[in-house]
């Protein structure tokens, strides 16, 4: 159990600190295992019994954690809510899931008040930053300050599960549509907390760098629990900042972070200083880093990059095995999942030839046991007992996987398919590109046309027809964007994913430059 690992840890390395913020906070294994126990007594004061729902919607901080182990302490599920959520998204999530109780940062109580949940009867608020106008709760609600209700409550005894029973319902980051609730049992969070410990080789000295939300499998499971496994400490942030990345990291002595987006592009391009190298850092994890600047980004900042592929239903599906080093690719599959590479129609496919990955567990509860209260997703995910990711990939001669691109980013265009993932890591090429976004817009003639939205590196220019003529040639033909957009930012969700459906849904703007009109012609190979 999830609980019964911060008890042992507790026991074990008592005041060891195994949490420490960035305002000077901390909390040691004791610590936090005592204050799950007060928030567990104060869930139960409140009528939480095992198998309840606690939603969380919180930054990074001692309350979450608490409440966090606290869900599990006494036996309910909790419900991580991303923080950017309102209106029909946090309506869809509070209401899917059953929550009865919500634990929420004071500052967005007002997001809760006029939705239609039938099942929520206590909201906790943390923090007094509410600030704006008195909040017309409807009848029947119960609303108390998270340190009036957890200093009124007595410990409670940690509550016995068993491992198949589920201790969190984690929603997806909702970049293709409306998000579904994967059920973790503790077997299976364990599962995605234990297959870290080799792949990185933690050891109780090392410090973990987290800054991504709580709600995130990456952050709660890569980072926290397996750094809590190993008896380590989390240096724990709330959001990533390029300009004061580097400093913090040297702070906080930490020695792994996790990285996802277009973190590892941000960090090679800001101007290079003489302590790039000066920190204790040994090791960074996650995907997407641009293969081309691995090696330069490895010899500049002294750290080893790990490409992974994993997801918030798998956890971590594949991974260089220790001592390996592995270009171009994420590694082979954990111990405890089966991965394969199938067509269209289910059928395995040779070594090279590409497809969508599936996996399936090797053991019982090895990784997600389905969407929550939603059982037609859970079945169209799954077919002939394999699990279907929505991503496309090839597994090499020598068992590694590499990543194309999700299905539904996959751009078709005049017979060929594109890779929205390459067409970008071209694109980023460019240097006064910071980042890049290719999505298909529809064709006047048929199929789709390629669209590519980027964002500038501070302080530069650039004229759309050299860029187009850049893309020209670092592309193939086929692959050559039609329209170029340049904004401020592109929309993401709080773990720095790019929300490609909401560049789909715009189609062709208004500021868009069109690379025919404009009279660019690709010429002919």
């Amino acid at each position: 159990m999830v609980s019964r690992l911060l008890a042992d840890r507790a026991e074990r390395f008592g005041d060891r600190v195994a949490v420490r913020t960035a305002d000077g906070q901390h909390l040691g294994y004791s610590d936090l295992a005592r204050r799950a126990a007060e928030v567990a007594g104060a869930l139960s004061s409140i009528d939480v019994a095992p198998g309840d729902r606690v939603a969380t919607m919180l930054d990074p901080g001692p309350a979450y954690l608490a409440t966090w182990f606290g869900s599990a302490w006494c036996g309910a599920i909790e419900v991580p809510v991303n923080t950017d959520f309102k209106g029909s998204f946090l309506q869809h999530v509070l209401r899917e899931s059953g929550a009865s109780v919500l634990v929420v940062d004071s500052r967005w109580v007002d997001r809760v008040a006029a939705l239609d949940l039938p099942d929520l009867r206590h909201v906790v608020t943390v923090g007094g930053g509410g600030g704006g106008q008195p909040v017309a709760w409807p009848a029947g609600f119960t609303v108390s300050a998270f340190d009036d209700v957890v200093g009124a409550a007595a410990p409670l005894p940690l509550v016995e599960r068993v491992e198949h029973d589920p201790v969190y319902v984690m929603y997806t980051s909702g970049t293709s549509g409306p998000s579904k609730g994967a059920v973790h049992s503790n077997r299976s969070a364990l599962w995605n907390a234990f297959a870290w410990l080799d792949v990185l080789e933690l050891a109780d000295d090392d410090v973990a760098y987290s800054m991504f939300p709580l709600f995130h499998v990456t952050a709660r499971s890569a980072v926290i629990t397996s750094t809590i496994w190993a008896g380590g400490e989390v240096a724990l942030r709330n959001g990533f900042s390029v300009g004061g990345f580097w400093d913090d990291i040297r702070t906080s002595g930490a020695t792994f972070f996790a990285y996802m987006g277009s973190v590892i592009h941000l960090l090679w391009t800001a101007p290079p200083r003489d302590d790039d190298a000066d920190h204790r850092l040994r090791v960074a994890f996650g995907a997407a880093a641009p293969p081309d600047v691995i090696d330069g980004f490895e010899a500049r900042f002294g750290v080893r990059l790990i490409e992974v592929y994993g997801s918030t239903e798998l956890g971590l599906a594949t991974a260089p095995h220790p001592g390996e080093t592995v270009r171009g690719a994420m590694g082979r599959e954990c111990e405890h999942l089966e991965l394969q590479i199938h067509d269209e129609f289910g059928r395995q496919v040779a070594a090279g030839t590409a497809g969508e990955i599936v996996a399936r567990p090797r053991s019982p509860h090895a990784m997600f046991q389905g969407y929550w209260a939603n059982p037609e997703a859970t079945v169209t995910a799954w077919r002939h007992l394999w699990f279907r990711s929505g991503d496309r990939g090839q597994v090499r001669d020598d068992g590694n996987l590499v990543f194309l691109d999700r299905m539904k980013d996959t751009i078709r265009r005049r017979g060929e398919n594109i890779s929205s993932f390459e067409v970008e890591r071209a694109v980023q090429g460019h240097p006064d590109v910071a980042e890049a976004a290719a999505y298909a817009v529809p064709s006047d003639i048929a199929e789709d046309e390629v669209a590519v939205a980027v964002v500038l590196r501070v302080g530069a220019t650039v004229e759309l027809p050299d860029l187009f003529r850049y893309c020209i040639e670092h592309l193939p033909r086929f692959a050559v964007p039609r329209y170029l957009r340049v904004l401020e930012q592109l929309p993401k969700t709080p773990s720095q994913r790019i929300q490609k459906f909401k560049l789909r849904a715009e189609g062709v703007t208004p500021d868009a430059a069109d690379r025919q009109a404009l009279g660019i012609v690709i010429p002919r190979s």
